[in-house]
């Protein structure tokens, strides 16, 4: 199952992508959702999957949107 989740998040983000922790979080409960996996998505479980982390501020409409930038280790 967890190779299914890391093949899904690696052809969904790449190295240096900057994502909202709210579209994140979104982005890997539909994986788990698709796969059957039961569990409640958490942001931070993407470092289970291989991705190292650095918070960021993502400018949209206007406003300063806590993120990520992802970096594949």
């Amino acid at each position: 199952m967890e190779t299914k989740i890391i093949y899904e998040l690696y052809q969904l983000y790449k190295t240096g992508d900057r994502v909202t922790n709210k579209e994140l979080k979104q982005s890997i409960q539909l994986i788990y959702d698709r796969l059957g996996y039961k569990a409640k998505a958490k942001g931070t479980d993407i470092k289970k999957y291989g991705y190292s982390t650095k918070k960021v501020k993502i400018l949209i409409d206007g406003k300063r949107i806590d993120g990520v930038e992802l970096i594949k280790t």
